[in-house]
């Protein structure tokens, strides 16, 4: 049976920043600059960046946002912002409002069938 001994590797502060500029600069993904510089510990560029104080805009750039999010990045002006901000908060309150409607509805229907077909459907308390 072979036993497989890890070695931890060492790199020293200039190697970790060269490695982290070329990520930033270029157009290379964490896992083609690992292969390249044979890392073998995946989270390496991340655990360097944090510890050296670099912030990932390749990541940033990356990531993709709900559209039903309230806030935006936007270009425009405070008050089209504000506008737009006003008329997220009506639309959410709008389903809420739908939400309390469609709840109160299932609880008359529960309701009703309870007495009608005289069954138990709520849970009751005490019960395990």
């Amino acid at each position: 049976m072979e036993h497989k001994i890890e070695v931890r590797q060492q790199y020293d502060e200039s190697f970790k920043r060269m490695v982290i500029e070329e990520y930033l600069s270029s157009r290379c993904s964490k896992m083609e600059l690992l292969r390249k510089y044979n890392i073998h510990f995946k989270s390496a560029i991340n655990t360097w960046m944090k510890r050296l104080g670099y912030e990932d805009t390749h990541r940033s750039q990356k990531l993709k946002f709900d559209e039903t999010l309230p806030l935006t990045v936007s270009m425009g002006t405070k008050s089209q912002d504000t506008r737009e901000l006003q008329r997220r908060i009506q639309e959410l309150e709008q389903q809420l409002s739908d939400e309390k409607l469609r709840s109160e509805a299932y609880l008359r229907m529960i309701d009703k069938a309870e007495k009608e077909l005289k069954v138990s459907i709520k849970k009751k308390p005490n019960t395990k």
